[in-house]
């Protein structure tokens, strides 16, 4: 009876010890909250402890300031050196960054620390939201960038946006490969070094690429089969204003059956992207070493013009007979537009 009553009492006793500590936890937490405004490193999911060095790492976000993310999967990160600058890439609508391996794998072999990063892109494409509303777009595209500027087309809230999952994303990947050079990516507590970035999306993603080069001068920006933001005579009406990034530092790419090819390449022809004589054609073989087209069409002839959307970019782009994808010197001579080596050179 007494070792009975011995086992029940060292029960309560752990239970108690147990629940203290959680309160302490919680306490302690909500004073990181409260002071830091995000959930500490080492309360964040570890992913899967691969890399980054030269590897990709998969990880999710904690709580920012309190707040669940919607959606929160997977984030793909990576880097080869700890001098390259960074590549900031947003998927497609409901796409994930683990649908871009090979074209993210190519960034990272070319000397970029890369990061595919989630944000909200579920729902409806921007394009069917906005339709031929101008000002649409800028409205949702700045909410997602930053949570400010709500409206009845988005409420993303400021610890969801782009920009708090973006230092949130650097805080984490500094705390696991502190000598990585995340960390100068962003510049105290609030400045992001956008000049040092270039950002790069497919579809909504690279609408959103091109309206953050439009508001922040960043070192350049690719967008795949974006951005669909025109209408007929219809555009997205931050286009008729000159950006901080300069259109030289800007460059587009689609297929030519592209589904949404008129959309698109109305939205080049607003932004200035395609030039006197159009955007440059081709099967899948880059401009010569001389030439600079800032808009691409390729001709890959592979997949219904609704999969030609895609196929620009996603892992279901076409590979050539020895397995690796037709598009991949497009994307080199795209990637290698913006210095990437350790003293600022092409690695080409």
């Amino acid at each position: 009876m007494t070792h009975r009553l011995l086992l029940i009492l060292a029960a309560v006793v752990l239970v108690a010890i147990g629940g203290a500590a959680l309160v302490a936890a919680n306490v302690l937490g909500g004073q990181r909250v409260e002071q830091h405004g995000r959930v500490s490193a080492a309360d964040r999911p570890r992913g899967d402890e691969h890399g980054p060095e030269g590897e990709f790492h998969r990880f999710r976000l904690g709580t920012i300031n309190g707040q669940r993310l919607e959606p929160n999967r997977d984030d793909f990160a990576a880097r080869t050196n700890a001098d390259g600058p960074l590549l900031l890439f947003l998927p497609a609508t409901r796409a994930k960054p683990a649908d871009y391996q090979l074209f993210l794998g190519t960034a990272l072999q070319d000397g970029y620390h890369v990061l595919g990063l989630d944000y909200w892109n579920l729902g409806r494409t921007l394009s069917g939201t906005c339709q031929a509303d101008a000002h649409c777009y800028g409205k949702v595209q700045r909410n997602r960038f930053d949570g400010s500027r709500p409206s009845e087309f988005s409420s993303v809230r400021p610890s969801g946006s782009i920009v708090s999952r973006f230092r949130d994303a650097i805080a984490y990947l500094h705390d696991h490969d502190p000598d990585g050079g995340w960390g100068r990516f962003v510049q105290g507590d609030d400045d992001i070094a956008w000049n040092d970035i270039v950002v790069a999306g497919h579809s909504q993603g690279g609408g959103e690429a091109a309206y953050i080069a439009h508001i922040r001068s960043v070192q350049g920006a690719l967008m795949f089969s974006s951005p669909v933001e025109s209408l007929g005579a219809e555009h997205a009406a931050w286009m008729d204003r000159p950006g901080k990034t300069p259109v030289d530092r800007m460059y587009a790419i689609d297929d030519v059956r592209d589904v949404f090819g008129p959309r698109i390449r109305g939205s080049w022809k607003v932004m200035g992207l395609d030039g006197p004589t159009g955007p440059f054609r081709t099967d899948t073989a880059p401009p010569g070493t001389d030439a600079d087209p800032h808009a691409i069409l390729t001709d890959i002839r592979v997949g219904s013009p609704g999969e030609s959307h895609s196929r620009t970019i996603k892992d279901s782009t076409p590979l050539g007979p020895d397995g690796t994808p037709r598009m991949l010197a497009l994307w080199q001579w795209l990637l290698h537009r913006f210095p990437t080596g350790p003293d600022g050179s092409d690695p080409s």
